[in-house]
């Protein structure tokens, strides 16, 4: 490993499958072509783990952890990476956009570089540009006045024969031609506002703003619009019930765990909520007959809801960050530091506590998250 004594100290403990060759057998795990060549003499799955942590690659580092970490503490991991995510959350939420503001407050933003200036106008470099010139034709008058007389005449005869010849060609001589040129007038005409071509771009917005409006209407009408108090009272529902199935993952907590997961696919804590029923191991938890889970299923919604978890929008982390910030949230579970035992002795699960604790502190985000989640203190 690039660093060991990085995690010289940690091991992995909670785990059920100690070989990546166990993993692919237990639970279908599958490994990415692209990183092929770093598994490759590499038989632990723990020191994988760390081998791709030590390669910053953390997303990966999580996706195999979610297939061979112990389906209790796995969700327990997921459950405190929920917890920070709500943490980011209110302290930076997410921009919520209308959708009747597309199109519409649309600027394109043009770079430095291909923005037009005009020229400033300097009087000191047109007065330099005057002399230059007087300069010049002061010089022309003494080189004239050095030339011999005979050479000059036949210079003004040949220029007088090829005016000629040209205006025979053109209807006039090229110095009649630069003073035609000198005389037109740099006045634009007046633009007719009747002119088709603006009846033409009339039509043409009013279409588009027809249109604009006929696909606003269609998306209204298959999404409706999110209500931020029923999405919190759905999250804080499975929440809930991931708790509860981690305290205690037996039929009736799993089918609970279903039930909220279900309600709010959409969101992270919906899909935990799901992982949670699927590591139970019996998709039928309240019926007569057993329904295996298939190999896999846990495992995966696992991984994705820390996929899930690392696009939210919003928050003080960006994806590469928290995926980092959720790896060592799980070394710290699956390694067992950080359990579920220890907030038993609360009154409530620990994301009502951080919640009511969050609503006491004035100042949110200047708040260690730690201090939101530990146990009160006995008195």
């Amino acid at each position: 490993m690039a660093d060991k004594l990085q995690w010289l100290e940690k091991h992995l403990v909670l785990i059920r499958y100690v070989t990546v060759e166990d993993a692919i057998r237990g639970e279908g795990f599958k490994i990415r072509p692209d990183l092929e060549e770093i598994y490759s003499g590499v038989s632990s799955a723990e020191e994988m783990v760390f081998k791709l942590a030590d390669a910053k690659d953390h997303k990966s580092a999580c996706e195999l952890m979610a297939y061979i970490t112990h389906r209790r503490a796995g969700i327990w991991w997921g459950y405190k990476c929920a917890l920070s995510l709500i943490e980011e959350l209110n302290i930076a939420p997410p921009k919520v956009r209308d959708i009747e503001d597309i199109t519409l407050k649309f600027k394109p933003d043009v770079p430095d570089f291909a923005k037009v200036k005009l020229p400033k106008v300097n009087p000191a470099d047109i007065a330099k540009l005057k002399d230059t010139h007087a300069q010049m034709q002061a010089l022309q008058k003494e080189m004239m006045s050095k030339v011999d007389p005979k050479i000059h005449k036949l210079l003004e005869d040949a220029l007088d024969i090829s005016f000629n010849e040209f205006k025979k060609e053109y209807g006039m001589t090229p110095i009649e031609v630069a003073q035609k040129l000198a005389m037109i007038s740099p006045d634009i005409p007046p633009i007719d506002m009747n002119s088709p071509i603006f009846k033409a771009v009339d039509e043409l917005k009013a279409r588009m703003a027809a249109i604009r409006k006929e696909t606003i209407d269609t998306i209204k009408s298959v999404i409706p619009p999110k209500v931020p108090a029923h999405e919190k009272k759905m999250r804080d529902n499975a929440l809930e019930a991931v708790y509860r199935w981690v305290v205690s993952p037996d039929d009736l907590n799993s089918k609970l765990a279903m039930d909220a997961g279900n309600a709010c696919v959409n969101l992270p804590a919906g899909l935990l909520a799901l992982a949670a029923f699927w590591s139970f191991g019996n998709l039928m938890p309240t019926g007569e007959i057993v329904v295996p889970t298939p190999p896999g299923l846990a495992a995966n919604g696992l991984a994705q809801f820390f996929l899930k978890c690392a696009l939210e929008k919003g928050g003080t982390r960006k994806p590469k960050e928290r995926f980092e910030h959720y790896f060592n949230l799980g070394v710290e579970v699956l390694s067992g530091r950080d359990n579920w035992e220890s907030t038993l002795t609360g009154e409530t699960s620990e994301h009502k506590r951080a919640e009511k604790l969050k609503e006491d502190m004035p100042h949110p985000a200047q708040t260690n998250y730690k201090r939101w989640t530990e146990p009160p203190k006995e008195d």
